[in-house]
């Protein structure tokens, strides 16, 4: 069953309004420019060169699995795509925080609370009711809660860097694929 984009706009923008959601939940789901801009790992990578003290994070960290093969990412459910993404923003979330409480006040603890934030945030956003409604209306024969299972195992680094590079390629990648289905509702 197909969600017109005027019923999405009303879903959103009602659950928004009652719900007190700071961002703008039909920004997030229609325009790829917003989702860009909320994208802040470039951002990190260049603020990290005016860090000396953060050559190294002082715990390892799980990446995302990043690559995508398109026939099994498409042959699978929308909702184990979206539960492996969870799975794998919420592992950057801890990770990061528990490598937070290990480095000392400064440019260092700065620049991970930034990453903590945006990778939380992009939790908040998918996790929203309203996401929720959409994704059933326009996928109502799946499961709304499959277990978060990651089939991969997760790589672990202490380098940044790459953390931030795969941060980048999960929401340019994986999460952008999982978006433009959604988007098909809106014009």
């Amino acid at each position: 069953m197909a969600i017109s984009s005027s019923l999405l706009q009303l879903l959103v923008l009602v659950a928004s309004t009652a719900c007190g959601v700071h961002t703008n939940l039909s920004t997030f789901l229609c325009d790829w420019d917003a989702r860009n801009d909320m994208n802040q790992a470039e951002s990190l990578r260049t603020s990290m060169k005016d860090c000396s003290d953060l050559s190294r994070l002082p715990s390892r960290i799980r990446l995302p699995v990043t690559k995508i093969q398109k026939a099994d990412w498409q042959s699978r459910p929308f909702q184990d795509r979206m539960a492996e993404i969870l799975q794998s923003l919420r592992n950057l979330v801890q990770d990061v925080k528990d490598a937070r409480k290990l480095v000392q006040a400064g440019c260092s603890s700065s620049l991970l609370e930034r990453l903590e934030h945006n990778a939380n945030s992009y939790q908040v956003i998918l996790t929203h009711r309203t996401i929720t409604v959409v994704i059933q209306q326009l996928h109502p024969t799946e499961v709304t809660s499959p277990p978060l299972t990651q089939k991969e195992p997760y790589e672990e680094t202490d380098d940044l860097d790459k953390v931030l590079r795969y941060f980048h390629k999960l929401l340019s990648g994986r999460l952008e694929w999982l978006i433009t289905e959604l988007n098909l509702s809106c014009s």
